[in-house]
């Protein structure tokens, strides 16, 4: 029974993937997520029958190409809808194996599926949209009135407080750094989309997951961007999108955020 619930969650999380790529799209060119409501082919227009839109295997079925133009179909589209079919299942056994109360499996579906949406976004266009990050901080703090226990409270009242001590904590320490930044290098430093994407984030896990997130999100791009330095695939100095990085910190302390930091204080 628990297999066949996964595969559930499973193929669920694939098909909200393929809503994450029309937002992908749409979003960023200021194009209507409901209109035209069915698919299309970016580059002749072309609306994408039913049995091809079918996630991961539409694509493995049409070898990558459109039907019609044979135009290459970017491989962002099928990693999007497993990553978030796998994020999905995950949020699931986090919940169920943790005896958490199934009110939180939908606000984490949520959390995930818009995290790497705006991954996607600011990994192309370098934009974090308000669309996506203002109604993710209100999330945040209303799943904190509606199960302040995922906070480690134990009234509404409590469990607000310590959303918006996160979001605060969150959103400052982005701005700072931004700003001292900004100072040291005479340039911008970071983007008041990264702030509020982080406010969010704050708001849904509390002020130590959020800033170990931020350290985190700041370690890896450390190590991608030397990475690509050494690989002459960048230049020191090059604008990165600092959107991906922030995510993937946030996903990290989502799900093993506390176990990390509780096995870094017994070493001392």
């Amino acid at each position: 029974m628990q297999v066949i619930l996964i595969i559930i969650v499973f193929l669920f999380g694939l098909a909200i993937g393929s809503f994450a790529n029309v937002c992908i799209y749409r979003l960023p060119r200021k194009k209507s997520i409901a209109n035209p409501p069915r698919s299309f082919c970016p580059h002749c227009g072309k609306t994408i029958a039913w049995y091809d839109n079918i996630p991961v295997l539409g694509f493995l079925l049409l070898r990558g190409k459109c039907r019609y133009c044979r135009a290459s179909i970017s491989a962002q589209y099928p990693l999007v809808e497993l990553l978030i079919g796998l994020l999905f299942v995950g949020v699931y056994l986090f919940v169920f194996s943790r005896g958490e109360r199934l009110i939180l499996t939908p606000f984490y579906w949520y959390f995930c599926t818009t995290l790497v949406i705006l991954s996607v976004i600011d990994g192309e266009f370098f934009i974090l949209p308000d669309r996506l990050t203002y109604p993710l901080v209100i999330l945040g703090f209303l799943l904190a009135a509606l199960y302040p226990g995922h906070l480690g409270s134990s009234t509404i009242g409590a469990g607000l407080l310590r959303a918006l001590i996160g979001a605060v904590a969150g959103g400052l320490s982005l701005w700072l750094i931004g700003v001292l930044g900004k100072a040291a290098f005479k340039k911008e430093a970071m983007g008041l989309g990264d702030v509020k994407l982080m406010a969010a984030v704050g708001a849904w896990q509390g002020w130590e997951l959020v800033l170990f997130a931020i350290f985190l999100g700041a370690l890896v791009a450390a190590v991608v961007g030397i990475t690509c330095i050494v690989m002459k695939k960048a230049k020191l100095g090059s604008k990165i999108p600092f959107g991906p990085y922030l995510a993937a910190g946030s996903l990290i302390t989502l799900f093993f955020g506390w176990e990390i930091l509780l096995w870094y204080i017994r070493l001392y």
